[in-house]
């Protein structure tokens, strides 16, 4: 027992404190590679591991992933991304199609652009399915440098 809850202590640690924006998904976790507490600091050059874990509320054949950035109140579209979410659950235990009520744990690579510049931002991670839902929407404070 004590080792069980060790674990799922851990697994909070490595959870990153966000923002729901109207996920539809249930029990959802979001975490940003290095970044438990926003804001989140993204070093242009580097590239961070996203993570969704979430229970899936439909069933849907597909996933796809958006990601932005809020600049000068403006949502700008995280550039790069590949929009097919499913890759992010290949080998796992619940690949596309997504069941509703299935555990679902997903995961990219983000790449943050030498290019981009220096600055503080909202950014937002969403998850949708074959309608266009948000499964999971995640928003939090970032700091560009």
């Amino acid at each position: 027992m004590r080792l069980f809850v060790f674990l799922a202590l851990l697994g909070l640690a490595s959870a990153t404190a966000f923002q729901d924006c109207g996920s539809l998904g249930t029990d959802v976790s979001f975490s940003v590679e290095g970044c438990s507490s926003p804001p989140c600091t993204l070093v242009r050059g580097e590239t961070y591991l996203i993570s969704f874990q979430f229970t899936s509320s439909v069933n849907s054949e597909t996933l796809t992933v958006a990601a932005s950035a809020n600049i000068g109140g403006i949502e700008v579209p995280w550039p790069g991304l590949d929009p097919d979410a499913c890759k992010g659950v290949e080998g796992t235990e619940n690949p596309c199609p997504i069941e509703s009520g299935s555990q679902v744990d997903w995961s990219m690579e983000a790449s943050v652009l030498k290019e981009y510049p220096k600055l503080v931002t909202m950014v937002t991670f969403k998850l949708l399915d074959d309608n266009g839902e948000l499964q999971t929407c995640a928003k939090l404070p970032a700091q560009i440098v």
